[in-house]
């Protein structure tokens, strides 16, 4: 597989159900270290390489993914490589919107594709042409509140919605709702609620204690048993995750002892372990999601650095959302399980090699890298975590965690070529091999 760091960041509606995903583009591509000076030509390779060979579908499911895109890649006819269907494209507001980057965004926005406005400030040259856009994505952190509810007010009567990016607390989330945001976009989801309640409910106190009886170093399968059994829900996930494609049994699995040997002990534990995570209820789905894609980063990863056991690095990465999941600070939570040391100190504080691992993963679903341990290939895992995750999703969800696709209207008839599409003698495919060759140097 060649080196294609996709960074996925959700985008939620107001039920907190994922509408799309961002995704930021890192990596090298098939052009080698050439590119790290030229970020457009970086991204046209790397955008091209993912939508060849990575399945794109199998990293975003059914929702739309949204495309970081410049000037370059929209004017040279790029973009229209990538499908109307699935992916939308998202252009700074610091772009020159000039006659020539006007006519290609209405010709894209004709073909079906969905475009979004990253920024929107006073006098931005996009405001005269916000019409064309069906998102406009406002920093949060950038404009604080007051701005924010300035720019919240200027959009009102055009036809976009508006995302409030890099909404960092539950606090932020709350205003911007009451602002009329419609999408939101951050690491609200990954903290917990309220940070200052200092004791667990009772129904997550039942949860976690199902956890701790599963972290035991002494559990045999026999007790895991009777923890499963004991739940008609968990019960239905354990089978389900077995006799799924993912799994490749070739007879129907029925009994859950059956189900567990199968599994072996430690799967069997960590299987158990995020379905009874996976059952709290009135959290999106999406956080399941992201400690699934942790817990198999750090396992891959930590096995290769010799950090520690393979089921060990899995549950670190699944717990490293736990505090989000039961609404309760994370040193509370920890305090409730039997964890080793170096766990607890990772988990409560980024301490140590365990830390720092759990560091590498936060910044690359961030889109950064060079934060944490230094991991050989760790692009590479981040993307077959993702990949891994999304599959294995479906044994606890049913389907991707997210709701099923909305009926989209059907795509617009091919309107006739317009003079600027003449011009480059020889429709679309022509138009994108051209710009290829303009950006590598070479006459198409």
């Amino acid at each position: 597989m060649h080196s294609a760091f996709i960074a996925r960041q959700p985008i939620f509606d107001r039920k907190l159900d994922v509408a799309g995903y961002e995704l930021l583009f890192r990596g090298r591509g098939y052009a080698g270290d050439g590119l790290s000076d030229n970020p457009g030509r970086a991204t046209a390779t790397v955008v091209l390489n993912s939508f060849t060979e990575l399945e794109l579908k199998r990293i975003v499911g059914h929702k739309t993914a949204w495309l970081n895109v410049g000037r370059e890649f929209v004017v040279d006819g790029l973009a229209q490589v990538i499908p109307a269907n699935l992916g939308g494209l998202e252009i700074s507001e610091s772009e020159d919107f000039d006659e020539e980057l006007v006519d290609a965004l209405r010709e894209l926005k004709g073909q079906g594709y969905r475009l979004a406005l990253d920024g929107f400030g006073s006098g931005s040259d996009a405001e005269s042409v916000l019409e064309l856009f069906d998102i406009v994505k406002l920093n949060v952190l950038e404009l604080g509140h007051d701005a924010l509810s300035e720019a919240v007010t200027r959009l009102q009567g055009y036809p976009c919605q508006v995302l409030a990016h890099r909404v960092a607390t539950h606090d932020d989330h709350e205003f911007c709702a009451e602002l009329g945001c419609d999408l939101f976009q951050g690491y609200f989801f990954c903290q917990p609620a309220v940070v200052a309640t200092r004791q667990i409910s009772a129904n997550r106190l039942a949860l976690l204690q199902v956890v701790a009886a599963l972290q035991r170093p002494e559990v045999q399968l026999s007790d895991v048993e009777g923890l499963v059994a004991r739940d008609v829900a968990l019960s239905f996930r354990m089978l389900r995750y077995v006799n799924s494609a993912f799994f490749g049994v070739r007879s129907e699995v029925r009994s859950i002892g059956h189900a567990l040997a199968l599994l072996g002990l430690d799967n069997a534990r960590r299987w158990a372990t995020l379905s009874v995570l996976a059952s709290v209820d009135d959290k999106p789905t999406e956080l399941t999601l992201t400690a699934l894609t942790r817990a198999r980063f750090c396992e891959l990863a930590g096995e290769e650095l010799g950090l520690a056991g393979g089921s060990e690095l899995f549950t670190l990465g699944l717990f490293s959302v736990i505090d989000a999941l039961m609404d309760t600070p994370m040193q509370d939570v920890v305090d409730s399980l039997p964890l080793a040391d170096d766990m607890r100190a990772a988990l409560v504080h980024r301490q140590g090699p365990l830390g720092e691992l759990l560091d590498a993963v936060a910044a690359r679903e961030q889109g950064e890298s060079g934060v944490g341990v230094t991991v050989p290939h760790a692009d590479e895992l981040y993307l077959r975590s993702v990949i891994w995750a999304n599959t294995a999703a479906e044994s606890l969800f049913g389907a991707a965690p997210s709701t099923p696709p909305r009926r989209q209207p059907a795509a617009p008839e091919p309107a006739a070529p317009s003079p600027r599409a003449a011009r480059t003698d020889g429709g679309p495919v022509r138009r994108v091999f051209a710009a290829i060759g303009r950006l590598f140097g070479r006459r198409a």
